[in-house]
């Protein structure tokens, strides 16, 4: 897959909204089977850097785009869900350009809303708009962080029920930040304590800052229809190995998580072309050369975790006696280690070679999906550990 042009210089939008229109589709068909209303709100949705005059290349475009889509497919399916969607903007300048744009849609096939005005002063807004009872999605994706990523902040909104969040948690700032005296409160309102990162590595210290917002947002949501469970996903920047923000999604269902992580693992491949695209074309405009291939074309998915570390982590949770493994176990791992399900799958695939692991459900050979989570409706198969 080849970057569009007008992602040129912003190859990480790429990345993101390539993610959020996978989600969407499934996450807006999946709802759409069991309820009537459908929200979405994009909370900072600009258009900013906008290339395209139908604003195809921002949230705005890309949310609409799938709505209509859905909306379409299941009504074909004999499901006449309404859909509804609410974009908030500070800018009077983005805001007018936003509301030229939405003038032009039919209104019979998305109903929009459009609010100018701060998403902080706006948030009691935002909730009346939803309603109590709608299922409601949440978008939250600033250019800034302020009065925005604060557990306070979101509180609000994290404590409706039926409502799910992409939010995004703009990392590099934050780990720019969090060690110097003058960020020291407002470090407090994000993470609710001051975080202690000294002694470790680039690698640990990410984990541990954002392990530690994923709990703080789980302590505060509404447990009503479901337990809290949230995972993340890292956009790196575009031409250096650093991760840039990282989109946090906060759900109360073991599906969603499922979902989402594999949305997540199919942009990695995307992310990874995206990247070497833009690497290979700040190579040829340093060097004022053309290269003879495209470095994106090579490029393929790759391991995202140690084989020998999930062998182990399998391991350790299974044991002698069966036990079985659907959606909610499946769900737990993936939150529990930000691992893709492959990753799960081909490790217990090398264990079942190793005759360490056996599947009591699988009724033949299996060379790729050694575990059918979904199956026997949800609640999976059962898995033993070997005696040796």
């Amino acid at each position: 897959m080849e970057i569009p042009k007008n992602y040129h210089d912003r190859e990480q939008a790429f990345v993101k909204h390539q993610l959020l229109e996978t989600y969407l589709l499934r996450l807006f068909m999946i709802i759409g089977l069991h309820q009537n209303n459908i929200r979405y709100v994009d909370c900072f949705s600009g258009p900013w850097q906008e290339e395209s005059d139908n604003l195809q290349d921002t949230s705005i475009g890309i949310a609409l785009k799938i709505i209509q889509k859905c909306r379409e497919t299941l009504r074909k399916m004999g499901r006449a869900v309404t859909f509804q969607a609410l974009f908030i903007e500070k800018n009077k300048k983005s805001f007018q350009k936003l509301q030229d744009y939405l003038t032009t849609l039919p209104q019979e096939k998305v109903l929009t809303t459009a609010l100018n005005g701060d998403f902080f002063e706006l948030r009691e807004s935002i909730l009346t708009w939803c309603g109590p009872n709608d299922f409601t999605f949440f978008f939250i994706d600033p250019t800034g962080w302020k009065h925005v990523v604060e557990i306070a902040t979101l509180r609000p909104l994290l404590q409706r029920s039926n409502s799910e969040f992409l939010i995004n948690f703009m990392y590099d700032f934050l780990l720019r930040t969090h060690t110097q005296d003058t960020f020291q409160e407002d470090m407090r309102a994000i993470f609710g304590e001051l975080p202690e990162t000294d002694g470790l590595s680039p690698d640990e210290k990410e984990k541990y800052l954002v392990s530690l917002y994923l709990k703080r947002l789980k302590e505060i949501v509404s447990s009503k229809r479901g337990r809290p469970r949230t995972v993340s996903v890292p956009i790196l920047k575009p031409t250096i190995d650093r991760t840039l923000y990282h989109l946090v999604y906060l759900t109360r269902h073991a599906k969603g998580i499922t979902v989402f992580m594999e949305a997540s693992e199919k942009l990695d491949l995307v992310q990874r072309r995206a990247r070497a695209q833009a690497k290979q074309e700040k190579r040829e405009s340093k060097s004022r050369q053309l290269e003879l291939f495209s470095s994106a074309d090579g490029i393929q998915t790759g391991k995202h975790a140690d084989t020998a570390e999930v062998k182990l982590y399998w391991l350790n949770r299974l044991t002698n006696s069966p036990r079985q493994f659907g959606i909610e176990e499946l769900a737990d791992m993936l939150e529990e280690t930000a691992w893709f399900e492959s990753d799960l799958q081909d490790a217990l695939g090398e264990l079942m070679k190793e005759g360490k692991v056996k599947n009591l459900d699988a009724t033949t050979k299996r060379r790729s999906r050694f575990v059918h989570f979904e199956g026997n409706h949800g609640k999976g198969e059962y898995l033993v550990k070997v005696l040796s």
